[in-house]
């Protein structure tokens, strides 16, 4: 099985900036999420490879698990977007996967790669207390902000955001997104916009004691290769692949999905070669041997945990 090529899935926000339009060079305006892989109900991504013509995701992965997932127990495919934000979006918190299980789906544990920002750029990742009353009532106030944790960020930073933590991406920025199964989101606050929120929900699984931190990857450090990690969680890992000419990766017994973020590259199997431009994703199939990267690029390469790069 060759790489895996999927046609993006395009959907339009009211926050939506126009980095990704110039970019992909599309029509269409105020689109603000690019669903790049995923085979979450009702969001499958069409599949490109020609010899799989008419399938989606999900049903590539109900044809073939052996070839594409491996040595997996479930047919989950790691997520993967694109996020071009003119606006901050609303406050939010996702469910972990006890609370998901309740409502038939999975815990939704998200990481944010910047891609593109201007000067001044923010993330929002936590809160500065643990008082649940004095966020519910600044929520219902209109006065969150002088609750919410911001985190300054630069193209290159990565933000680990896990289930059960308060969250927002911030205003005029490019970012990917990579994360697990989930599709449960409650909206905590929303700048007043007339958008319905989920403030008991959102209370009941929100952990404010929750905590993450930032990692830097500047993109001037990308002169040679090296892999660097950028998150290791219980159910998806993240590395940062920064390839200067080639670089081979190991066989292993899962799919892994590489997502160029600086650069292109083409990836290299016995089973063909696949070009990678920049922001394509492509999913490297468990049966894929004698994989090389050739190219100056940098690779979010993201696959299942326990990991084996």
């Amino acid at each position: 099985m060759q790489a895996i090529r999927v046609k993006p899935i395009y959907l339009e926000s009211i926050w939506a900036g126009d980095r990704l339009k110039k970019i992909r060079r599309f029509e269409a305006d105020r689109i603000g999420i690019s669903r790049e892989v995923c085979a979450y109900r009702n969001s499958e991504n069409p599949v490109l490879n020609p010899e799989y013509e008419g399938m989606t995701l999900r049903q590539l992965i109900d044809t073939y698990p052996q070839e594409l997932m491996g040595s997996l127990k479930d047919d989950q495919m790691i997520r993967v977007a694109l996020m071009d934000t003119k606006e901050d979006l609303s406050i939010q918190v996702h469910p972990d996967e006890a609370y998901a299980r309740q409502n038939n789906d999975f815990a939704k544990n998200e990481s944010w790669y910047v891609v593109d920002c201007d000067p001044g750029a923010s993330l929002i990742a936590g809160t500065t207390t643990e008082d649940k009353e004095a966020l519910r009532e600044a929520a219902t106030s209109g006065k969150m902000d002088r609750y919410l944790k911001r985190i300054d960020v630069e193209p290159g930073d990565f933000v680990m955001v896990p289930a059960n933590m308060l969250h927002a991406c911030g205003k005029n920025m490019l970012v990917i997104e990579i994360g697990s199964f989930g599709g449960i989101t409650y909206r905590i606050y929303d700048y007043g916009r007339p958008r319905p929120l989920d403030l008991d929900r959102s209370f009941e699984i929100l952990q404010p004691e929750l905590k993450t931190e930032k990692l830097r990857f500047p993109l001037e450090n990308r002169k040679q290769n090296s892999k660097l990690t950028a998150v290791i969680h219980r159910e998806f890992s993240v590395y940062v692949l920064d390839i200067a000419d080639e670089m081979a990766l190991p066989e292993i017994d899962r799919y892994r999905v590489l997502s160029c973020v600086d650069g292109e590259a083409t990836v290299i199997t016995d089973e063909g070669s696949t070009k990678i431009d920049y922001l394509d994703s492509l999913i490297l199939p468990a049966s894929s041997k004698n994989i090389k990267i050739v190219g100056n690029a940098r690779i979010l390469l993201s696959l299942r945990t326990p990991n084996q790069l």
